[in-house]
């Protein structure tokens, strides 16, 4: 998995104020040097799994995830149109616009076009793949900087096709990274 950053570019006659994304995928391996809690998360997540198949959300118990349940949503990832995915849970500590509460919104709700469009590009293509996914997350949005890392976490009703997303995020500076 390349290192090079995924970027979402404003229209080029953007000014400084602008919404911006920026996504740098990291090795799922990396997770327990570089980020310790999300490794919490993603090992809870892979003890779920059974003969190989992705957990399904009532193998996820969330107390079990108590200590960084401020910081993750469950996503239903069940829609055709990937504009048309819903928080079920959104974190309570994100803080995204002012820690706003996004439970039952759906994406194509979100109120910036790059982060929304950042977003469903992320999280379609976990749900395609079933494959999770570790980046490192950078983003000017309304002259707010925020910089984290994220995990999505892909779950199934039948162990293949993915209708639910943990989406797990940590406030994290990048010295080498920004929007």
């Amino acid at each position: 998995m390349s290192a090079s950053p995924q970027t979402i570019r404003p229209s080029p006659h953007a000014g400084p104020l602008d919404d911006i994304v920026l996504r740098r995928p990291q090795p799922i391996a990396s997770l327990p040097e570089t980020d310790p809690e999300l490794n919490i998360v993603y090992e809870y997540w892979n003890s779920c799994r059974r003969d190989g198949l992705l957990p399904r959300r009532k193998d996820i118990d969330v107390l079990q995830l108590k200590p960084v349940l401020g910081h993750m949503h469950i996503v239903d990832v069940t829609a055709q149109d990937p504009s048309d995915y819903r928080y079920r849970l959104y974190g309570s500590k994100v803080r995204l616009n002012r820690f706003s509460n996004y439970t039952n919104t759906r994406l194509g709700d979100l109120p910036s076009i790059p982060y929304r469009n950042a977003l469903i590009d992320d999280y379609s293509a976990v749900a395609w793949s079933g494959t999770p996914l570790y980046q490192n997350v950078v983003a000017r949005l309304q002259s707010i900087r925020y910089s984290y890392s994220r995990l999505l976490l892909p779950l199934a009703e039948d162990g293949r096709r993915v209708n639910m997303l943990i989406v797990s995020t940590h406030d994290r500076v990048f010295p080498d990274f920004t929007a």
